[in-house]
C-alpha cells in the first residue's frame, strides 16, 4: 500500500472517531465544484440563510445593540445585519455563543488567533463545523492532484507531533530557523523527496534563498503551499526559481477557517459554501470590483455563529468569473493586516506591503537579493532603521545605497535610513515573520491620517 494511501485512511479514521465527516464533506464540496454558477450561488444563499437564522434564533448578543433591529422574519437576509468588529468578539465572547436550550449541546472546540492582524481573538467551533474547515483546507488541494497524506515538509510556528506523523509531515518550526536547522530542512528535501513544502510564506522563502546559494538541482519539491501571511511576488519567484515548486496560496483565518485557495490558473477562489465575503468601506458594502475591507460570514459554525465580521484584512471579489471552470468567486488584490499603516514623506498613509512589493524590483541585485530576512522600521514620516540578517562581508556600502533607494521610490525622496547588519532577526511569537513595522509615534500618525 503506498504510504500517502496508508497515512489518509488513518486521518480519516481519526476524524471519524472524533465525530467529523471530513472525507464526506470533501465530497460534497467536490460535488459543488461541478454545478453551474447560478445553481452554485444559490445552494450558497440556502445556506447563508439557514446560518442566519439559527444566529439570530440562538445567539444571545444578536438580540441586542444594533442587532436588535434585525427582525426575526427577516434574519435570513445578510442586507439587514450590521457589521461586526473584531474587539466585540473578544469582549463579548461569551454572549456570541449560541444557546442551545433544551437541545443537546454539541462538542465544542476552542481555536484562538496569533494577533497578526490585531489583538488576538478565540473562537468556539462545533464539531460539524470543525469537520466542514478541514474539508475546506484540504480539499482544494485536490485542483492540483495533491492528497491528504501526501510526503510533506511541513514549516510552520506550532507542531503537534502525532499530527505530523498521521499527516506524513516533516515539521521544521519557524521560530528554530537557524542555519543549521534550514540544512536539514535542505536535506530532507534532497533525500526524501517529499511532494510538498506547506508553510508560512517567508520562512518557504527563507529556505529557497539557502537552497539557491548550494549547488543543487532546481526540482526539489514539486508544490509549495503558502499562507498564514501576505504572499508577495518576490517569495513567489524565490520559490519558484530555488525549489522548483509550483506555490499555491492558501488565505483563512481563526475567525472563518479556510476562506479561499488558488487554483491551477491561479485565481484565488472563495470556498463560498463555507464563508460569505463581502467587501465594505466602513459601514457600506461595495460592488463588485471595489477594493475595501474584507467583511465575513460564516455559513458553517453553528457553536459560534459570527456574522459580518470585519477580519481586518481588505481585497475586493473580482467581476470576472475564472477559466478553469469553478462556480467559485474570484478574491484578488488581497492585502493583509490593514492596521499596519506607515506614512510617506508628504503624510500620506501608504500601507506596508507596499515594501514586500518594492523587494520584487530586487530580487537580482546582490546584495540586497542576497539577503536572509530584513525588517524597515518607520521612526517618523523620514526616518527609518532598517535591520538586515546576513553573514559578516555583506557590501555595506552598496546595500545601504539599495535599501535608501527602495525606500525613496516607495514613500518619497526624503526618506533617510540607518542600516544595521544582524545576525537574526527574531520573528513574532507565532513564527509569523513582519517584513516592516511602525515605531509608536509613526503608527499614530497613520492611524490618524486614515481615520481623516
Amino acid at each position: 500500500m503506498p504510504m500517502a494511501v496508508l497515512h489518509k485512511g488513518i486521518y480519516h479514521g481519526i476524524q471519524l472517531l472524533r465525530g467529523r465527516p471530513t472525507v464526506a464533506y470533501m465530497h460534497k464540496l467536490a460535488q459543488w465544484d461541478a454545478l453551474e454558477a447560478k445553481t452554485y450561488s444559490a445552494l450558497c444563499e440556502r445556506r447563508l440563510a439557514r446560518a442566519l437564522e439559527h444566529a439570530k434564533r440562538r445567539v444571545p448578543l444578536y438580540s441586542s445593540g444594533p442587532w436588535r433591529a434585525v427582525r426575526d422574519d427577516a434574519a435570513h437576509d445578510i442586507r439587514n445585519w450590521p457589521v461586526l468588529e473584531r474587539h466585540v468578539i473578544r469582549e463579548e465572547r461569551d454572549r456570541l455563543l449560541a444557546d442551545w436550550g433544551a437541545m443537546e449541546r454539541p462538542s465544542l472546540h476552542v481555536r484562538r488567533s496569533s494577533g497578526s492582524s490585531g489583538a488576538p481573538v478565540e473562537v468556539v467551533w462545533d464539531t460539524q463545523a470543525m469537520a466542514w474547515s478541514w474539508a475546506a483546507e484540504y480539499h482544494p488541494m485536490r485542483w492540483h492532484g495533491l492528497g491528504i497524506g501526501v510526503k510533506t515538509l511541513r514549516i510552520w510556528g506550532s507542531a503537534n507531533a502525532l499530527e505530523n506523523w498521521v499527516l506524513n509531515r516533516h515539521f521544521v518550526r519557524t521560530d528554530a530557523l537557524t542555519t543549521a536547522e534550514l540544512e536539514k530542512a535542505y536535506r530532507y528535501l534532497l533525500e526524501e523527496r517529499p511532494t510538498l513544502v506547506w508553510g508560512v510564506p517567508s520562512a518557504v522563502a527563507q529556505l529557497a534563498r539557502y537552497v539557491a546559494e548550494r549547488p543543487t538541482e532546481r526540482r526539489l519539491v514539486p508544490f509549495a503551499k503558502v499562507g498564514g501571511e501576505q504572499v508577495y511576488q518576490f517569495q513567489r519567484e524565490e520559490i519558484r526559481r530555488a525549489l522548483g515548486a509550483r506555490v499555491i496560496e492558501a488565505y483563512g483565518c481563526t475567525e472563518m477557517g479556510p476562506i479561499a485557495a488558488e487554483c491551477p490558473l491561479g485565481s484565488m477562489h472563495v470556498i463560498a459554501t463555507n464563508v460569505l465575503v463581502e467587501v465594505f468601506r466602513g459601514d457600506t458594502p461595495l460592488p463588485v470590483g471595489e477594493h475595501g475591507d474584507l467583511v465575513l460570514t460564516t455559513l458553517i459554525n453553528r457553536g459560534m455563529p459570527l456574522v459580518r465580521c470585519r477580519v481586518g484584512d481588505s481585497g475586493r471579489l473580482s467581476p470576472e468569473r475564472c477559466a478553469c471552470g469553478l462556480p467559485l468567486p474570484v478574491l484578488t488584490d488581497l492585502r493583509g493586516r490593514n492596521a499596519d499603516m506607515l506614512l510617506a514623506v508628504d503624510g500620506t498613509p501608504v500601507h506596508g506591503s507596499a515594501l514586500g512589493q518594492a523587494l520584487h524590483r530586487y530580487r537580482d541585485k546582490p546584495p540586497l537579493a542576497r539577503v536572509r530576512q530584513i525588517l524597515f522600521e518607520q521612526m517618523d514620516e523620514r526616518r527609518w532603521t532598517i535591520q538586515v540578517e546576513s553573514d559578516d562581508g555583506i557590501e555595506q556600502d552598496t546595500l545601504n545605497r539599495q535599501v535608501t533607494e527602495l525606500l525613496q521610490e516607495t514613500f518619497g525622496s526624503g526618506c533617510s535610513a540607518e542600516v544595521r547588519v544582524v545576525p537574526t532577526i527574531p520573528r513574532e511569537p507565532s513564527g509569523k515573520y513582519r517584513y516592516y513595522r511602525a515605531a509608536h509615534s509613526a503608527q499614530q500618525a497613520a492611524e490618524q491620517c486614515v481615520m481623516h
